[in-house]
Parts: C-alpha cells; sequence; structure tokens
C-alpha cells in the first residue's frame, strides 16, 4: 500500500506489482513542487512495462491528475534497444563537473 496522503516526495510514492509478465509502477504522493504538464500534488501515475523480446519493452503510462486534466489519459511507446552502443556509466566524483569532462582525461 501507499504511504498515508499527508507523506509526499517530489518524485512520488511509486509502488510495483506484477501482472503477468508486465511490471506495473504506481505512483501516488507527488509534492506540490513536482509538476507534469501542469499537474500537482494530485497527479497519479501508472507505468506498465512489458518485454516483448530481447531487444524492445512496450512502455505504457497513464495520467490522471483531475486538477489539471479532464480526464485521464495515456501513452505507449515502443523501447528498443540501442545496439552495438557503448554504456558509459557518469558517476559524481568530487571536483569533476560533468561526463565531457570525465570522457577527456
Amino acid at each position: 500500500p501507499h504511504l498515508p496522503p499527508s507523506i509526499r516526495a517530489y518524485m512520488g510514492d511509486p509502488r510495483g506489482r506484477w501482472e503477468g509478465d508486465t511490471l506495473v509502477v504506481d505512483t501516488t504522493n507527488f509534492t506540490e513542487k513536482y509538476s507534469f504538464r501542469g499537474s500537482d500534488q494530485n497527479l497519479h501515475l501508472i507505468e506498465r512495462f512489458t518485454r516483448v523480446d530481447a531487444d524492445t519493452i512496450n512502455y505504457e503510462f497513464t495520467i490522471d491528475d483531475p486538477t489539471a486534466f479532464t480526464k485521464p489519459w495515456t501513452l505507449k511507446l515502443e523501447l528498443k534497444a540501442a545496439l552495438d552502443t557503448e554504456l558509459i556509466e557518469e558517476v559524481c566524483l568530487e571536483g569533476e563537473r560533468s561526463l565531457q569532462h570525465l570522457l577527456a582525461k
């Protein structure tokens, strides 16, 4: 269950669960400082991640905030793996200013 509505976090209070092969992340309890397209602390975000194959994830999110929108809305995206791409870990080190600065060494 979510935390009580009196306990809020900037990025909300996410809770995950599995529905078959789909990871569902349900997030509530945002603060008034967080705003997505005019939303406020009433934002309710539901995300769904479903692996289609080794290189593809279907990503779907639903936004519900009656103070910002007349009705909930959903966006669906197909995320493809970036093949033949080197992953670079970005870390925060004392005195370092940016990823470009780290790579220049």
